[in-house]
This record gives structure tokens, sequence and C-alpha cells, in this order.
């Protein structure tokens, strides 16, 4: 089986589950154009995308580590120090936390627009209230990759609209290209770019 065949099946088993575009895009590390192509496999030719398998990164001794030298990306470029860190729901979580721990600091999770049923979309992301607040902080917001930094930008407004302030992102990869967010640093540990 070719990596698309296998892609293709893995995106119908996850649709199979119930989960939407969206949280497919999100388990497979594709844009949602590319998660849209792969369940319905309209048209011969695949949207122009990046699939970024990451699995050998999940043991926890070496999350550990790439939370490590995210942590040094973050002491290099942020010259304050950080109140909380922001794990972008569902992949940025386990990463995130770790980094705030190496830190000393807080974590909370933002969960993006793309996890709202369609009624809830309108009103944004939101941060959850089982972990610290933003309030009055400075955040660091941490995700695993990101492919077109809508995820980001709204983790920057969420944030912003409670009362906190952004001061970088950083991911592990960075499918967009570009060093900056909304005006904050993105800091990467790999830069895809095309050519």
């Amino acid at each position: 089986m070719t990596k698309i065949e296998t892609l293709v099946e893995r995106a119908r088993r996850l649709k199979e589950k119930g989960l939407t575009t969206e949280e497919i895009a999100d388990e497979l590390n594709v844009s949602r154009e590319t998660a849209l192509w792969l369940i319905t496999r309209v048209g011969e030719t695949p949207p122009s995308d990046i699939y970024v398998e990451w699995r050998e990164l999940t043991k926890p001794s070496r999350l550990r580590l790439i939370a490590m030298a995210m942590v040094d990306m973050i002491a290099n470029e942020v010259r304050e120090d950080i109140d909380v860190v922001v794990g972008i729901a569902t992949s940025g979580i386990p990463l995130a936390a770790l980094v705030a721990e190496e830190l000393g600091c807080e974590f909370t999770i933002y969960y993006p627009r793309k996890f709202k049923t369609e009624e809830e979309k309108p009103k944004g992301g939101i941060l959850s209230e089982n972990f610290a607040r933003v309030a009055g902080k400075k955040c660091a917001i941490v995700d695993d990759i990101t492919s077109t930094g809508r995820s980001i930008k709204e983790a920057i407004e969420v944030i912003e609209a409670n009362d906190g302030k952004a001061v970088c992102a950083a991911v592990i990869v960075n499918k967009r290209g570009g060093n900056e967010i909304e005006g904050i640093p993105l800091l990467s540990m790999l830069k895809i770019l095309r050519i």
C-alpha cells in the first residue's frame, strides 16, 4: 500500500468513528483540504500539502527532549518570563504540558473553533476552565504543527479577549512559512518551504 493509500484508509476509519473533517485533518497532520480529499477522493490529484509523521517523537522521553529544545527557542526569542503555556488541542497538549513544566509556569488548553459544532463556531474557540487563567499573564502558545496558522491566530484572539498577552507561538513543524503570526514571533523547530 502506498503512503497515500494508507492515509486514505486512516481518514476513512476516522470518518467512520465520527470525526469531522477538521478533526481528521488535525489527527493526520494535514490541511483541511487534504483531509477532505482523502475522505472524498474528488479529483485525481490531491491538494498540494505535506504529510508529517511524528510518531517516533511520541515516546515521553523523546517528547521531553523536543520540549527542552522548544524552551531553548523561547528563551532565545522572548526576553520576559512566561506565566502560562497555552497548548492547542489536541496534539499540542502533551508538548505544551512539558514545555510549561520546563519553564516552571502554569499550563492551560485552547480548544480551537474546529472542535465546536456548527452552531457554536461563530463564537470562536475557548480556553479550558480546568487549568490556568490567562488574565494579566504573558502566554506562550504551543502546538505540534501549524499549516495555515488559523488555530494560533484564534488562540491569540482568545487570549487577548481574556485580558492575557500572547508573546510567542512555538511549533515543531511550520508548514505555512513566516516567522510571525499576528505580530508575535512564530518559533519553529522545522520550517517546510515549497520551492
